[in-house]
Parts: C-alpha cells; structure tokens; sequence
C-alpha cells in the first residue's frame, strides 16, 4: 500500500501539474466546441497586437503590458506588469452558462469497457482493498528493498520495512482471494481493473457534485498499470523502489536537457494515438496544447533517483470554448491563496498521456464542464485602457483583503481567458477575463506551473474577481 500509495501520488501530481500547465506542440489538432482554433501570436507592421484578429483592434490591445498600479492601502511598495500579451485568435468573446459534468452508470460502462477487455473479465475494486495475492507481492516486494538497502550498507530504514510487512500480513487474513467479477457500475467511486493488450490496467474514476458532495468539481479519470506490471519495471535498477513517467518539464531534480529520445514516434504520432485513446474513451471537444519528451524514473524510498530514460512523449489536451482557452495554470503556489485556510479545486477540462512505443502508458483526466451544456450570450467587452483604468482601482483593493507576504508584485503574464465563475444568481458560467500572473521560471520550462501572484479582472465590466468568494460560490473550495 505504502509503495502503491507513493507511486500514484508522483504519477497523479505530474499528471496534474503537466495537465494545467500551458505550451503548444508541433502539431495543433482542430477538435474545439465549435471548430474554431485557439490562441495565436505575431504582430503587425505597425505594432498594434495582431495576434486577436479583430477582438484585439476593436480593443486597443498593444504589443506588450508595460503598467504600474496604485497600491492604495495593500501594504505593496509596487504593483506593476511587464509582459506580453496573449490574446485569443477570434473577433469575440462571450459569457457561456453551462453545467458541471457528471457520468451515467452507462457513460462510466463505455468508458471502462472501451478501454479493458471485458471478454477477459472486468473486475471492481471498492475501497482500496487488495487481495492475499497482491498483498503476498507487496510483502516480497518490501522484503526485497529491504535486503537491497542492507546490502548498501543502509540499515536506517529496518523498522519501516519491518512495520509494512507486519501491516500487510495482518491485511491478509480478511482479504479475498480475488477482485469480485465486475456486475454493475453503479459505485461512482470505483475503480476497474482488466486487460489493455495484454497488460494488466486499472481504470478509476472519481465524481465530485452528487446530491451529498460538498464540492462540484466534475469527474476525474486516471488509467494505470497494476501493481505487478509496474514491478517487473523494476527488476534490474538496483535500489530503485518505484517508478513513474512525467513530461520532462516536470522532471526538475534531474538535468534532462542533452538526453535523448530514444522513443520511435513522432510528436504528430503520439498526439493521433491520445486522440484514438480518447475516442474510445468517448470523450471529445480536447485539442493538443502541449507535448513534450517523456521521461521514466526510478527512484528508491527517499526520492533518490537511480535511473533515467527518455523514450516516449506526454501530450497535454485541453478544451477550448469558443475558440479561446480556459484559464490555466495551477494556483498551489500562490502565496495570498495559501493563507486563507482553506483548498480551492481547480475547474479544468484537460487530459495528459504519457505514450512510449507500446502505447499508452498511463493517463489522467480531469472534465469539469459537460460541453452539451453550453449556452452562450453575447457581451461587450470593455477596452484595454479602460480596464487597466478599473484594474488601477481594483487591484490595490483586492490586495488589502489579501495580503501576500510579497514587498512587490510584478506581473509578468498577461492572457485574455474563458475564467469558471458563478453568476449573481449562483449560475455557473464562463466569463472573458484578464489574468494578470507572476510566474517564477524553472529551469527555462513553462512557467504557468509556478504562479506565484495572480490577478483576474473580468473583461466585461473592469471588477477584479475575488478569487475565494467565487470558488466558495461554485463549490469549489473546501475549508481546513
């Protein structure tokens, strides 16, 4: 469990964090809601920004943000921008009602079966719970690492090794012999475990916004390799533990940057097998936004990497909505956000592959918005300058309620985004707006990933959107 455990959370948070992080692969698939393509980027002879079309003309938007904020009472000595501006490739942007996705017993049965072969039996796992035989794995498996560790010299880890193999054989006594056969798909927690090929796959499956959730944050996805296909990877890597796969941007602790792919696909081939996976998936709407090489690790019980290999590439889907992006990049890092007391998920419809040359190594998918549900008006948005003469209001004000432990915010992203809110009446919708960021870079990768400041101005009227309120009124906030 323990091993299990630490595994899924490396594959999951580099899946989650690969998943909102932004960028552009070589090849860009046109599967938007209404066929329309994303963002783009380039300029005219004259500087004014060309890259909006005539979104970006109507509303004076120049090249680059290059503005200084009143700081007003926020205790800030500086609030500035200097940055370029990204700018949706369409004439307009509009504010889109629609409704949280939630799956159907029949949805999760084509899901499950279009990924596991059901003619070599589905079985359901509730809880957790793991059978006398994988538990008699695990346990030979921590005896292994453990002789592995002595015979290192390293004998510092003897009574955590010894406590896990006394935890899975009390396990034993109460645990099956075997996963019961898959009978119905009416558990929205489960998860599913069959053949893909002629591996070993377990597909999971997590809803938030039943009638007893506290939380409406969609469905989440994940497909991986069993516990004992993930083993045999790590027979011959002495010391290694676990192994995982991540986009080599995620990979920060190891210096990747003269290695080579030695994976035989192509970009444009592994973004054509994430689009058949997700066919069979049933899901639609995504286009690829990013892809990048895709790196294995192993690593022993304390992070330690013992081997490396690039083979293979993670390819990022998004939706888009009407021809412009939902807002991305993870907000874990924001400093005012972490002071609130509380967690805010985070609304997305976004799914990661990792593919290598047999196929499709494990994936993670998070869908927030069911696209059938969309309902658009059309809005006027107002001009750059006057937004960034509310923003000048705004931002100081926002900043006063929420203190950040920074002297100075220097913004240094600018995007025009489809941002998740919640109506005056508590409707959920999709409004233009202005997201103002602070990215720290990492080692030269993409930089959304790392927000450290963030700021949001809906487009429509100039207000600055507070940023807890409105995932309180989403039910998208949970407090600690």
């Amino acid at each position: 469990m323990g091993k299990r455990a630490t595994r899924i959370a490396a594959c999951v948070l580099a899946g989650v964090m690969a998943m909102q992080m932004t960028g552009c692969g070589n090849k860009k698939v046109d599967y938007t809601l209404d066929g329309e393509s994303g963002s783009a980027s380039g300029y005219s002879d004259d500087g004014s920004n060309d890259a909006g079309g005539s979104l970006a003309k109507s509303l004076g938007i120049p090249e680059k943000c290059d503005e200084t904020f009143d700081v007003g009472n926020s205790g800030l000595s500086e609030i500035s921008c200097s940055g370029s501006i990204d700018i949706p490739d369409t004439d307009s942007m509009k504010r889109v009602y629609y409704s949280t996705m939630k799956l159907d017993a029949a949805q999760i049965q084509s899901i499950v079966e279009g990924l596991l072969d059901k003619s070599q039996g589905i079985y359901i796992r509730k809880d957790g719970v793991q059978t006398k035989d994988e538990l008699k794995s695990m346990i030979e498996s921590t005896e292994k690492f453990k002789k592995e560790a002595q015979g290192q010299g390293d004998d510092s880890s003897d009574a955590w090794y010894d406590t896990q193999i006394e935890t899975y054989k009390k396990q034993m006594a109460d645990a099956p012999d075997s996963l019961p056969l898959l009978e119905n798909y009416d558990d929205p927690y489960s998860s599913y475990t069959g053949k893909y090929g002629d591996k070993e796959y377990t597909v999971s499956i997590s809803q938030y916004g039943g009638e007893d959730d506290n939380t409406d944050a969609g469905v989440y996805i994940s497909f991986y390799k069993s516990e004992s296909e993930e083993n045999k990877l790590l027979d011959g890597v002495s010391g290694a533990t676990y192994t995982y796969v991540t986009g080599i941007s995620n990979a920060t602790d190891i210096d990747l940057t003269n290695v080579t792919n030695e994976s035989k696909l192509t970009e444009n081939d592994a973004i054509s097998q994430a689009m058949n996976f997700l066919s069979k998936m049933g899901i639609d709407g995504m286009e690829s936004t990013k892809t990048e090489p895709l790196a294995r690790i192993w690593s022993d019980d304390n992070g330690e990497v013992k081997q490396t290999k690039v083979s293979g590439y993670s390819v990022t889907l998004s939706r888009s909505i009407y021809g412009a992006k939902e807002r991305e990049g993870e907000l874990y890092n924001v400093d005012n956000l972490q002071t609130q007391n509380g967690y805010m998920f985070e609304p997305g419809d976004s799914v990661t592959l990792n593919i290598d040359d047999d196929g499709v190594v494990d994936m993670f998918a998070q869908l927030y918005t069911d696209p059938s549900s969309l309902q658009a008006e059309d809005v006027e948005l107002m001009s750059w300058n006057d937004m960034i003469a509310k923003a000048n209001e705004g931002i100081a004000t926002y900043y006063e309620k929420y203190q950040t432990r920074y002297g100075k915010v220097q913004f240094n992203n600018v995007a025009l985004r489809y941002m998740a809110t919640a109506d005056d009446d508590g409707k959920l919708c999709y409004i233009p707006a202005w997201i103002f960021t602070q990215s720290e870079e990492l080692r030269g990768q993409d930089t959304v990933g790392e927000i450290s400041q963030i700021v949001c101005i809906n487009a429509i009227d100039g207000s600055c959107i507070d940023i807890v309120d409105n995932a309180k009124k989403m039910k998208l906030w949970e407090t600690y």
